[in-house]
């Protein structure tokens, strides 16, 4: 019996000790709210996607949208954990460490220094409050919009509390968006679809009105370009192929709109019909066809902004 509860009691110890391990990452404390000495300091920004105690040779990535202005504050946030905030000022000093970004992915590309300035890396969580702001100045209406742009920066000493082990470093994508990206209604449209010049596909499913079809996103590829995602035939249910990567560029002097696709050099502009952008109520109206001297397809959509994307 004694052998038996000698083996439970390491038990019970080694789960409490786990337990413990476990909440230092998940920001739960029994101490007086305050966090003290055992209080974390964490890049607020981070999404909580890691599992505390596992290790990984990643890091948690996030992305930071605005708009692609000549010059852009993008906030950077620190946090102290402890329930009360900071028992006295703490003075927290970040830093780049553009190595997290070659390691999460080759597909990213660190930003420039021609393309952003960090006024002050040192930042101050003041006496009882749980949050400071580093600022990141971008120069977004020079980024090259067919790059994927990213910082790594670090929590590099903290003068109170435990830097994260799990968000103490972090990935920042920093997506510009122009002033047509977004999440779009689809307030009406058509779409014909034919067989040869000149016949159309009957029977069809997928020819007719197009209002109602789930919403549109237009995506930011350039400083006047979106990509035109999601569009889908009659019922909303079959996406349409053949046209991907179909882009939408607007003229700023007239808001003109001219239509192409990278993966259909044939998609144009319908003569005579209209292809043009309202800025007093944002709507879009597009009428672009494919494919004319084979087996056509003419598409007619009038998209209203919603709301940003995520």
């Amino acid at each position: 019996m004694k052998i038996q509860s000698k083996i439970y009691t390491a038990i019970l110890v080694m789960g409490i000790g786990l337990f413990t391990s476990c909440t230092k990452e998940e920001n739960i404390f029994t101490d007086d709210g305050n966090g003290g000495g055992n209080a974390l300091v964490e890049l607020g920004d981070l999404p909580p996607t890691r599992v505390a105690g596992v290790p990984t040779v990643t890091y948690t990535t996030v992305s930071k949208s605005f708009d692609a202005a000549t010059e852009v504050d993008v906030p950077i946030s620190v946090n102290y954990t402890g329930v009360n905030g900071a028992p006295s000022d703490v003075i927290v000093q970040l830093g780049l460490f553009n190595q997290a970004v070659t390691t999460t992915s080759a597909t990213y590309t660190i930003l420039p220094t021609s393309l952003y300035t960090i006024p002050n890396t040192t930042v101050t969580i003041p006496k009882g409050q749980k949050k400071a702001t580093m600022i990141v100045k971008v120069k977004a209406s020079a980024f090259n919009f067919a790059l994927t742009y990213a910082l790594g920066i670090k929590i590099m000493s903290t003068s109170e509390g435990i830097i994260s082990g799990n968000f103490g470093t972090g990935v920042f994508i920093m997506s510009a968006k122009n002033q047509w990206d977004g999440i779009y209604q689809v307030v009406s449209g058509q779409v014909t679809r034919f067989t040869a010049v000149g016949v159309v596909e009957n029977p069809s499913t997928l020819n007719g009105p197009l209002a109602g079809n789930p919403n549109i996103n237009l995506v930011t590829t350039g400083a006047n370009t979106v990509e035109v995602q999601n569009m889908r035939w009659f019922g909303g249910s079959s996406a349409v192929a053949g046209i991907d990567n179909t882009r939408a560029t607007v003229n700023t002097a007239t808001n003109a709109v001219n239509m192409a696709a990278l993966g259909n050099a044939t998609l144009a502009n319908r003569a005579g019909l209209l292809n043009a952008y309202d800025p007093a109520t944002k709507t879009f109206t597009l009428n672009f066809d494919w494919n004319q001297t084979t087996a056509p397809r003419q598409m007619n959509l009038v998209l209203k902004y919603i709301g940003p994307r995520p």
